[in-house]
């Protein structure tokens, strides 16, 4: 009888496990959608080219890079970071612009969306921004607050630390993971 408690407690404590995954993972599809349709970040949008004249006018060379078998993620002056289409003839389609802190202080860097929240911005400035009709997500210690446009199939995030600050903020396609 013991065991068959154990048993049942396992079983439960896999399925809560499992269900917050599923809710997690499929929130963003569920959350009425955003209109995203001005959004970017340092003027440029998700699918635009790192290789185009404008693209390399505004940031140069990329001054680091990270590369996965999906994406090849380059650092850019002024902390932007993006993540770029590495194969064929989309190579270098931005999927992914995200605006990181340029130096020691979390809270450091001038880019901003195009609703004017930057790195430091309060959670409740993106409320009031952005909308009721978000999704809130917890990794790495951030809180996240997300937004999605169902039509252009892009999705905006605030990473929040503690204090309710944003410390990063991502314009992603909606299929990166």
């Amino acid at each position: 009888m013991h065991d068959k408690r154990k048993l049942i407690i396992v079983l439960i404590i896999i399925g809560t496990a499992l269900g917050f995954y599923v809710y997690s993972a499929f929130s963003e599809k569920l959350t009425k959608s955003t209109d995203l349709s001005d959004e970017s970040i340092g003027g440029f949008k998700v699918l635009d080219s790192i290789s185009s004249p404008e693209f390399i006018r505004e940031y140069g060379e990329p001054i680091d890079q990270d590369n996965n078998n999906a994406y090849d993620y380059y650092y850019w002056k002024g902390g932007l970071k993006t993540a770029s289409i590495n194969t064929d003839k989309d190579k270098g389609k931005i999927k992914r612009l995200i605006i990181l802190s340029t130096d020691d202080d979390l809270f450091e860097n001038s880019l901003q969306t195009s609703k004017g929240i930057k790195l430091g911005s309060k959670k409740a400035d993106v409320l009031s921004r952005y909308g009721d009709h978000y999704y809130k997500s917890y990794e790495q210690g951030a809180d996240i607050i997300g937004y999605i446009d169902h039509k252009q199939n892009i999705t905006l995030e605030f990473w929040c630390v503690q204090g309710g600050r944003v410390a990063e903020i991502r314009l992603d396609d909606a299929e990166v993971m």
